[in-house]
């Protein structure tokens, strides 16, 4: 027994003694020895750094020196301020990567007087010498950038970051003149922003003059840099390029990257060398690209795995830093709540600003002042409220340290003065179309134009004009027209019919609605998600049979397809309230539209329709015994679209609607077949009526949906109605809606005067896709009995 456990404790010793001079056969630790860490980058891959840091902490391994490219420059950057391992990962899992890794913001960060044009195309162009061009990158990197400078605000006051926690040097490359630029000094979310930006992924980023990139293209892995700083023993993860056999450069995608590669590969094979303790990713990370953002999960995972592999490695290095004495104190750097003494204003490149109206306006609309602490959230807020006038590509802020306080500095990139814009929709009601827009801008001066057509069957087009009055863009004036060619849903037009004498039958032909709208206001932002306007229009409208032409010319017999044309005045007051979170499928906020309209100089012409047909002489002549004209006719209308989150992936959207109408006249009588008189029924033209159907989100406000009807279906004199949907998040973009609705129409001009009531109920299938909303939508009601089916594909004109 003696025997046996003498063998065992010789083994036990001799175990040991191999793990404790693993490294210590080629390298001596001593109390001043100083320890790096080098990660590399990798984009997504990058997020495995993450099971180095966290197998760092849980050995309390202490780290003097850091140095970092793209994603392990984010995490190098973020480990030198204090955040542990752990921390490192939640942050991961809570970041918004879809947003990271777009140009959008929320909904409801869009001043209110953009939302109207906000996510409505899949591309655009910037325009350069008159002609479309590309954009310089994918990605500007505005949310990216707010959520760097939130992170890292505790650290806002130190511009060298040899003085964080940890000193940290961060890669870049010189994308003008070359070479590698190793980020000491200045702004942390800045430097770390710079070390990201993959050349026509992301932006590049101006510092100190030069025009920085990822500094993957000169040294992904950093080894060399952080024995530059004074480590002795050097952790590395390496998570980058790797070449691809002749099979795969095949595909000629691939052969691209394989040159990039080269060097890349190797510079590693060089740095590796100088490592200690390695962590090569690549082989386990085979299977994913730098793009898989999505997939932070699993690389995380795997990334934990690998490192684990390495634990007798760091377990030495672990026990050895112990004996030695060398103590592991890791904790996130304490902010010092200095105030902000001053603000400067200068272009993305460094440029100062001179435009003095420009600074007024930008700081009006931050609404800081020196002198006062702000926190993150203010911070951004403010940022968002200059980013959110969509003047801008991308606006972000930098601080310098003083000993009276912090200097705010603030950048700025304007947008291109001109843009086109394009979009493709399908409707099973309508048609198919190519949304195409021209935008431009002059910040200077304060104002908009654009020009939108929709090429199609059924022609759409808009010109909007805006300009703000004032440094605070609170007042601005608008002008506007716009004209519809639409095939009417009207349930009365496709329900009538006429007599051909040539086949002896009755024929129910297909009506377009044509309305042109012309109007200008004056309007006031009473908030960035509010607005109230006062304004006049002019709209006119006309319905014509859609004819066939071809059998006109056959047969020699010319049809009128004129049936019948109004025109008149508004004058009206508008309240818009925005703040849902989404365009399409909203998880939370809502939506209050307040609209009166006084209608006047109304003008009508019916051409022949008592002969050519009489029932529709019946529906749309004012001037029968069963109508009079109200008069001075005013309209309102209460729209308010409400969603309340119940869970992540449940929201309950709320419906109320009223739209009435007051007049001074509205109750005349005609002889009835008895010997009481009946009141004749108030005449509303077209324009004047609340239009119901269709089963999407209607923006006009004054076209209420319901379940069951095509779009614009039913005309009512004035409509009430509350509706419920049950939105659900299936899985990422999809989402599985119920709804059900109540209503009450009438042909009086209030909704519960001699009203009807009716319901409807259906179910929609929604895909938030890169081409815009897909809806498939099944519907029916109580009125007409059976059931719809809709479907649509991309954005709204």
């Amino acid at each position: 027994m003696k025997k046996i456990l003498a063998l065992l404790c010789i083994s036990a010793y001799m175990l040991f003694s191999a793990q404790d001079s693993l490294k210590t056969e080629t390298k001596i630790i001593t109390k001043d020895t100083k320890f790096g860490l080098a990660l590399s980058g990798g984009g997504a891959k990058g997020f495995a750094h993450i099971g180095i840091l966290k197998v760092i902490d849980s050995l309390g391994i202490k780290v003097d020196y850091i140095t970092g490219t793209s994603m392990g420059g984010i995490l190098g950057g973020l480990y030198g301020m204090g955040y542990n391992g752990e921390e490192l990962k939640k942050i991961v899992y809570s970041t918004d990567w879809k947003r990271v890794l777009s140009n959008k913001i929320p909904y409801n960060k869009v001043n209110i007087s953009e939302k109207d044009e906000y996510n409505k195309y899949i591309i655009e162009f910037p325009v350069a010498g008159g002609l479309p061009t590309l954009p310089s990158s994918f990605i500007e990197g505005q949310y990216m950038s707010e959520v760097l400078n939130t992170l890292t605000f505790p650290a806002k006051h130190i511009n060298d970051f040899s003085k964080l926690r940890i000193p940290v040097q961060l890669t870049s490359s010189d994308i003008v003149n070359g070479g590698l630029v190793m980020q000491k000094k200045g702004s942390l979310p800045l430097a770390i922003r710079s070390t990201l930006a993959i050349p026509a992924a992301f932006a590049p980023v101006y510092i100190d003059g030069k025009l920085l990139v990822d500094g993957g293209l000169d040294r992904n892995f950093p080894v060399q840099e952080v024995k530059n700083m004074g480590a002795d023993y050097i952790i590395g993860g390496y998570t980058g390029f790797r070449l691809f056999t002749k099979k795969e450069i095949e595909n000629p995608m691939k052969m691209i990257y394989q040159t990039h590669a080269f060097h890349s590969v190797q510079d590693y094979n060089l740095q590796k060398k100088m490592s200690d303790i390695l962590v090569d990713f690549v082989a386990p990370l085979n299977n994913y690209t730098t793009k898989d953002f999505k997939k932070y999960k699993e690389i995380i995972k795997i990334g934990e795995q690998e490192a684990k592999k390495h634990i007798p490695e760091f377990v030495a290095l672990a026990d050895q830093q112990r004996r030695l004495g060398i103590i592991y104190d890791h904790k996130l750097i304490e902010e010092v709540k200095k105030p902000t003494i001053k603000f400067t204003y200068s272009e993305d490149n460094g440029t100062p600003l001179n435009n003095l109206s420009e600074i007024e306006s930008i700081k009006n609309v931050m609404g800081l002042t020196e002198g006062q602490y702000y926190d993150a959230k203010t911070v951004n807020e403010s940022i968002d409220k200059i980013f959110g006038m969509r003047q801008y590509e991308k606006v972000y802020y930098t601080y310098t340290d003083s000993e009276d306080g912090l200097i705010m500095n603030i950048f700025i990139k304007r947008v291109r003065a001109g843009a086109f814009k394009l979009a493709l929709h399908y409707d099973n009601e309508q048609s198919v179309g190519i949304i195409v827009n021209y935008t431009y801008r002059n910040i200077a001066h304060r104002f908009r134009a654009l020009a939108t057509i929709d090429i199609s069957e059924r022609f759409k087009a808009r010109l909007q004009f805006q300009k703000f009055l004032d440094n605070s863009f609170r007042w601005w004036i608008s002008a506007e027209g716009t004209t519809y060619h639409l095939k009417s849903n009207d349930f009365l037009l496709r329900s009538s019919s006429e007599f051909d004498y040539d086949t002896g039958s009755f024929n129910s032909p297909d009506y377009i609605y044509r309305n042109t709208n012309v109007n200008t206001a004056i309007n006031y932002n009473l908030v960035p998600n509010a607005m109230a306007s006062l304004g006049i229009e002019y709209n006119t409208e006309k319905i014509n049979r859609s004819t066939d032409k071809l059998g006109q010319v056959l047969t020699g017999v010319s049809s009128d397809n004129k049936v019948y044309q109004h025109n008149n005045f508004g004058i009206f007051f508008k309240f818009n309230q925005n703040n849902l979170n989404e365009r399409y499928y909203p998880t939370s906020g809502n939506n209050l539209q307040v609209m009166t309209k006084y209608y006047f100089g109304d003008q009508y012409k019916l051409y022949n329709l008592e002969n050519v047909q009489p029932y529709l002489y019946e529906y749309l002549n004012p001037v029968t015994s069963y109508y009079n004209v109200p008069k001075n006719l005013l309209s309102i209308t209460i729209n308010e679209n409400f969603v309340l989150p119940i869970t992540k992936r449940l929201a309950i959207r709320t419906n109320a609607f009223l739209g009435a109408h007051l007049s001074s006249k509205n109750t005349d009588v005609r002889p009835s077949s008895g010997l009481d008189s009946e009141e004749k029924s108030p005449y509303l033209f077209l324009n004047q009526k609340y239009n119901l159907g269709g089963s999407e989100y209607n923006f006009s406000g004054t076209n209420p949906e319901f379940n069951g009807l095509r779009q614009k279906e039913i005309p009512a004199n004035s409509f009430a109605k509350l509706g419920m949907d049950v939105q659900y998040n299936i899985y990422k973009h999809l989402y599985l809606t119920p709804s059900f609705q109540y209503g009450r129409g009438s042909d009086e001009l209030s909704p519960f005067k001699n009203s009807t009531g009716f319901y409807g109920y259906g179910l929609n299938l929604g895909y938030e896709s890169i081409l815009g909303p897909i809806n498939i939508n099944v519907s029916k009601n109580n009125i007409i009995n059976f059931w719809r089916v809709y479907f649509s594909i991309g954005f709204k004109f």
